[in-house]
């Protein structure tokens, strides 16, 4: 059925409807250049009402101020209706501002000069160059307004009836009206900067390297909150296991901490929120002298901290040296708090993530070396047997030797296969022993010799561990004998506190220092190593390469 429309007919709105509608005409515009013209209309306006309902003193002047007022009135309309495109912080706006220096100061001059009732719209002027410059405007308001005074009372202290109280006490209005709206004035502009350094906070490197992480995060909150030393501890909710990471003029001092009795000492101090100054000293005290760092020295006045948890780690940024002590730095702090932890949720994500493509990547590595090397290894020892079947006994003896050697490696394949696959937890092995006869085959296999030492020597590791372990121990024998022509390798294994400790010394011809602190080579053990969270350093090139190998314990 057709709706017919019916003609003049206006919808009667709801009551809440009306209130909206009338709600977003009346909307104030938040923008600074329009509450300034805004403010001069109706500043104007008043004025205007109030000279004339009660018209001002000498009457002989009272058209001349009519006349000014409806000039100045008509200057302020036209800013209100067509306001200047220049920027708003724009030296331009000088101009607007001088017209109205001038037109208060021939209206208090035309009415009553000290007296005049126009006396208190002057400090719009004031207010304004604050809101547009600042601390900078606050002061180029405060020198206009004290040359008007001055400009309009000096002839008022001499005419015989002496206004010099009142001199005073308006110059001294202005001074302390241009020192307070300036400290606000600086405030806004500090806090115009601390946003911008908010917003430029760009996301850290896509790295599970927590030094790479930490230096980026810290050293930008260090900018952020104006303080030289941060301290960040954190706790994992997993595990009594954490960390704590010192940021200052000489750089970054991170420590991974395991100890139980650690995190009992400070878990009540990283849940609570707000703690108290003397209980923030204590705690940094106590963080100090636990990871021995001298250099740790605390100002209780200077001291701020903030609390922050997440879904994998609960902690607390201290503020060590807090030099802005501005009433809104503890809520800047709590800002931050809150953005390293959330750093710390995406750090734990992007482990996670790698973990999971390391998995799958050995999955499929898994299955290729199944589908592919184990399967023409297999063919090539079928073949090899056969050629040495048909050869006399006594040239079997090299291919005796080629055979043992690709029958070890297909038993190692078959074994880095089998470990893959399984979901289980590879069970403690003993690394002296298992090593050693990994240092036999690799003597028999490249013609050197190798010296093995491992302390304790019945020390036990994971499976996992070992693996990783053995393909340090194979690269670094090949790298020995193949670039450096060496005949004799010292290895040790040491057991650390927290880990373990290789060495690896050759009586090769050694290698040429690099230009770099940190050389590229060798990439293949240097690659290995960072994967397993550890560190690899040159501590001999000649003669003969001597390195260094620390790994944790998993």
């Amino acid at each position: 059925m057709a709706t017919r429309k019916l003609s003049g007919f206006v919808p009667i709105q709801p009551p809440g409807g009306i209130w909206r509608s009338l709600r977003e005409r009346l909307r104030v515009s938040p923008s600074p250049e329009r509450l300034i013209s805004t403010g001069r209309l109706v500043a104007v306006l008043f004025a205007a009402l109030a000279i004339f309902l009660d018209p001002t003193r000498p009457a002989g002047f009272l058209n001349e101020a009519h006349y000014l007022l409806a000039v100045y009135l008509a200057f302020s309309l036209s800013l209100v209706i067509a306001p200047p495109s220049w920027p708003f912080g724009s030296s331009l706006h000088l101009i607007s501002h001088g017209v109205d220096v001038l037109a208060l100061a021939a209206l208090v001059y035309l009415t009553d000069e000290l007296s005049s009732p126009f006396f208190p719209f002057l400090p719009f002027i004031l207010l304004a160059t604050t809101l547009r410059w600042g601390i900078l405007g606050a002061v180029i308001g405060a020198l206009a307004m004290e040359a008007l005074l001055l400009a309009i009372g000096w002839g008022d202290l001499w005419d015989g009836d002496s206004e010099l109280n009142v001199f005073i006490m308006r110059s001294a209005y202005f001074l302390v009206a241009a020192a307070m709206l300036g400290y606000f004035g600086a405030c806004r502009a500090s806090n115009s900067k601390r946003f911008a350094q908010l917003a430029s906070w760009s996301f850290a490197p896509a790295t599970t390297d927590a030094q790479v992480w930490l230096t980026d995060l810290l050293g930008h909150a260090s900018g952020l909150l104006r303080a030289e030393r941060l301290v960040l501890i954190w706790q994992d909710k997993k595990g009594a296991s954490g960390s704590v990471a010192l940021w200052g003029p000489e750089g970054l001092r991170y420590s991974a901490i395991e100890d139980p009795s650690f995190w009992r000492t400070h878990a009540a101090s990283l849940v609570q929120n707000p703690l108290s100054r003397k209980k923030e000293v204590a705690q940094l005290q106590a963080i100090g002298a636990a990871l021995q760092w001298p250099n740790l020295i605390i100002d209780a006045a200077m001291v701020r901290s903030a609390h922050f948890a997440g879904a994998t780690a609960v902690g607390r940024l201290y503020v060590v040296d807090a030099n802005n002590r501005h009433e809104d730095a503890q809520h800047l702090t709590q800002i931050t708090a809150l953005r390293i932890g959330h750093e710390l949720e995406r750090l734990a994500l992007i482990r996670a993530v790698a973990d999971k493509a390391r998995d799958q990547e050995r999955v499929r590595l898994t299955r290729d070396l199944h589908d592919s090397v184990l399967q023409e290894l297999t063919a090539a020892s079928l073949k090899l047997k056969a050629a040495r079947a048909a050869m006399p006994e006594e040239a079997r003896e090299p291919l005796n030797g080629v055979s043992h050697i690709m029958a070890e490696q297909q038993r190692r394949i078959r074994l880095f296969v089998e470990n893959s696959r399984t979901r289980e937890s590879l069970p403690l092995r003993d690394l002296s022993l298992l090593l050693a006869e990994r240092a036999d085959e690799l003597s028999d296999q490249w013609g050197c010799d190798i010296a093995l030492s491992v302390q304790p020597p019945d020390m036990e590791a994971p499976g996992s561990l070992h693996r990783e372990l053995t393909q340090l121990l194979n690269e670094a024998t090949a790298n020995a004998v193949r670039h450096g022509g060496a005949t004799r390798l010292a290895v040790e294994l040491q057991q650390q506190d927290k880990g373990l400790c290789l060495t690896i010394v050759d009586n090769g011809c050694g290698r040429v220092p690099s230009a770099d602190d940190e050389p590229t080579w060798p990439r293949s053990l240097r690659a290995r190593v960072r994967d397993m969270g550890g560190r690899l350093a040159i501590t001999r090139y000649a003669p003969g390469l001597a390195m260094k190998i620390e790994v944790p314990l998993p």
